[in-house]
């Protein structure tokens, strides 16, 4: 009779033992869940951000594939004789309306991307930024212009002085 009274004491000791590390379990686990979605939110983040830096990578070179692209086939349309002057000139709209399409394409991509993060954010869609900042480069273009035109006008005042 005692072997089953000490089975028994086992056993409610095991039951106990179970019950506190499930609830302990229960405790942690919510825990756990907050730190993964925080994990997960700061991957999604980080991805966006990597995604939008080279959306404007890829929006540059389109651009410069704008002037280069199409001068090149201008270029080949004045040098060759008459009969594949027509060739080369539809070569050259056709390369504008693609590099246009592919532009448009990564913008639109982009903008996508951005509106669903403001959407994940809770943030207004408003918010969504061009992939390419044109007052920026405007601003920068101007300031370059002030300080070529600031030395010009000082190379010209030293050399009216002597």
């Amino acid at each position: 009779m005692q072997d089953t009274g000490r089975n028994s004491n086992k056993d409610s000791n095991m039951d106990n033992d179970m019950n506190n590390n499930a609830n302990n379990n229960v405790n942690e686990q919510p825990l756990s869940d907050d730190k993964r979605l925080r994990e997960m939110y700061d991957k999604l983040v980080g991805y966006e951000k990597t995604i939008h830096e080279q959306n404007q990578k890829r929006i540059k070179i389109g651009l410069r594939c704008i002037y280069i692209i199409p001068l090149f086939f201008l270029v080949l349309l004045m040098i060759v004789p008459d009969s594949s002057k027509i060739i080369f000139l539809v070569l050259w709209i056709v390369s504008l309306f693609a590099i246009a399409v592919y532009l448009i394409g990564v913008e639109y991509v982009d903008y996508k991307l951005q509106e669903k993060m403001n959407e994940i954010r809770g943030c207004d869609a408003q918010s969504v930024s061009p992939v390419v900042q044109i007052e920026d480069r405007v601003q920068e273009i101007a300031e370059r212009v002030e300080q070529k035109f600031d030395t010009m006008q000082q190379s010209t005042g030293e050399d009216a002085e002597q």
